[in-house]
């Protein structure tokens, strides 16, 4: 990565950010069907990767050959496609392992290594807002950790963070030089089916509503959201991308609650609320017009 320079300068509320926002949007509301289509599957987390991202394959092809975009294979786009496989499979790991909302709100620490990642890799320093932001989804963190205790809640925690880590290259890639979004998809949609096809010849259990669920979650919550949400980084920067996202990890865990009678516990409800509060309230002041951006200062 060294050498490679990113372009992080925020946008103003102008015609071309707010379509970028809706698409995000549309983007986190398709991703929010995750927690409740995974915990509806009864198979392997691998297998279940590898149905979800031939189906995705699908999809995203079909909208790169209708968008005239040829496929492009470099470091970069075999970085982002490295980054979005270990993410997607790490996050289907940790839904399985601990609570939709665990896992969907300790992904959503993904702003906070965006943040950290260009200012260590970049050398672009924080400001102020992003440094509160940071210290408050910590706190949030802990919440979750000092309530899941138990050996199985504990590694869904871990790889929901791992999770986050990873989506933040995946934010990155269309930044980076020779960066192509869409090839990166196909690329870890590729890794991932192939990771997972010793998996699924083990399943054993079929029914139309478990194939149902598998082409929906490929299809719209793979495939869809994508879409989405690169058309949304056409017009936002990473990181308000990133941030807009909120709603996903609200709208998760209410999914599983109705469908799963999913709890959550009150000191993770605690840190749900710093989570996702310290990202919403940065994104908003970072949306501010003539606001000078906070995300990034020169030293």
């Amino acid at each position: 990565m060294k050498g490679w320079k990113v372009k992080m300068k925020e946008k103003t509320l102008d015609k071309k950010s707010l379509q970028g926002t809706f698409y995000v949007l549309l983007s986190a509301i398709s991703f929010s069907t995750g927690g409740v289509l995974i915990k509806a599957i009864p198979w392997n987390s691998f297998s279940i990767s590898m149905a979800r991202s031939l189906l995705a394959f699908g999809v995203i092809f079909l909208y790169q050959r209708s968008q005239g975009r040829k496929f492009v294979f470099n470091k970069t786009v075999l970085f982002g496609a490295l980054c979005n496989t270990v993410m997607a499979v790490s996050f289907v790991m940790a839904t399985k392992l601990t609570t939709a909302a665990n896992a969907i709100v300790l992904q959503f620490t993904e702003p906070v290594f965006l943040i950290l990642i260009v200012w260590l890799i970049y050398r672009q320093k924080p400001g102020k807002d992003a440094v509160i932001t940071c210290m408050l989804v910590l706190c949030g963190i802990f919440c979750f950790f000092y309530e899941s205790l138990s050996t199985g809640g504990m590694a869904g925690n871990l790889l929901a963070i791992l999770s986050g880590f990873t989506y933040a290259g995946v934010f990155l890639i269309k930044k980076m030089p020779g960066g192509d979004f869409e090839s990166s998809l196909l690329v870890s949609n590729v890794i991932s089916t192939v990771i997972g096809i010793p998996f699924f010849a083990k399943e054993s259990v079929f029914s139309p509503t478990i194939w149902v669920c598998v082409v929906l979650l490929g299809i719209v919550q793979f495939g869809l959201s994508y879409i989405f949400l690169s058309k949304g980084l056409d017009r936002v920067s990473p990181v308000t991308a990133s941030l807009t996202s909120t709603i996903e990890p609200i709208l998760n865990p209410i999914l599983v609650a109705i469908f799963f009678e999913e709890k959550i516990g009150m000191l993770s409800l605690v840190g749900a609320v710093l989570v996702i509060g310290a990202a919403t309230v940065y994104n908003l002041r970072q949306a501010c017009p003539h606001r000078e951006p906070a995300v990034f200062r020169s030293r």
